[in-house]
């Protein structure tokens, strides 16, 4: 066989080979990532404690993925046990017993897979949650005070002298108490290990290595 004949046998050979390997290539880089759809649910429990008596909005929490998330494939994209950052958007007691209820609006901002972090904005579903009353707090007896000062000097107007004080200041300490009472906050308590639950507002490729 010629050298020209094995060159040229030689030279249609790579060539043949190229596009192979550039298919394999492009094959290997998709498999390497793996993409959740927009709307994906994703299940999770926090990690840290939360209170509307010492957090407020604008702080962040610690949540753990319960359960793997999957793909349409069922390829599992989102191990159990990856971190998620939590961001509180709204937090704050039932102020009065005519409240039925305080405010809670969490957001997951980010997960963490396989060390890579992954940015997001995604409002967690409505988050069960526990009120806990705050009793008679510093602020509340200060109103008890107020109200026995002022009833002790109506009655000292009304009354013209220190029985009627006495007396007035009395039912005005009652009614303060009534008010402190009344407007006694009761607070937001979020436990750790409660289960929260977000969608994925937009679609999310992660890589699988």
């Amino acid at each position: 066989m010629s050298r020209t004949l094995l060159a040229a046998i030689l030279v249609l050979g790579l060539a043949a080979c190229s596009p192979a390997s550039g298919k394999d290539a492009d094959s290997g880089n998709r498999s390497a990532q793996r993409t959740l759809v927009e709307g994906t649910r994703i299940e999770a429990t926090i990690g840290d404690a939360l209170s509307s008596r010492h957090n407020e909005a604008g702080e962040t929490l610690a949540a753990t993925v319960s359960a793997d998330v999957e793909d349409g494939s069922g390829h599992v994209v989102i191990p159990a046990g990856s971190a998620v950052a939590l961001r509180i958007v709204q937090l704050e007691p039932a102020t009065n017993k005519s409240q039925d209820d305080g405010k809670i609006t969490l957001e997951a901002t980010s997960v963490t897979v396989r060390g890579r972090v992954y940015t997001m904005s995604a409002r967690l579903d409505p988050v069960a949650h526990q009120l806990k009353g705050r009793g008679v707090t510093t602020g509340d007896a200060a109103k008890v005070g107020a109200g026995a000062a002022i009833g002790a000097l109506a009655g000292r107007l009304i009354g013209g002298d220190t029985k009627g004080a006495v007396i007035g200041g009395a039912v005005g300490a009652g009614g303060g108490t009534a008010v402190a009472v009344h407007w006694a906050s009761r607070d937001v308590v979020v436990p750790v290990g409660t289960h929260v639950a977000f969608s994925l507002p937009q679609s999310l490729t992660v890589s699988t290595r």
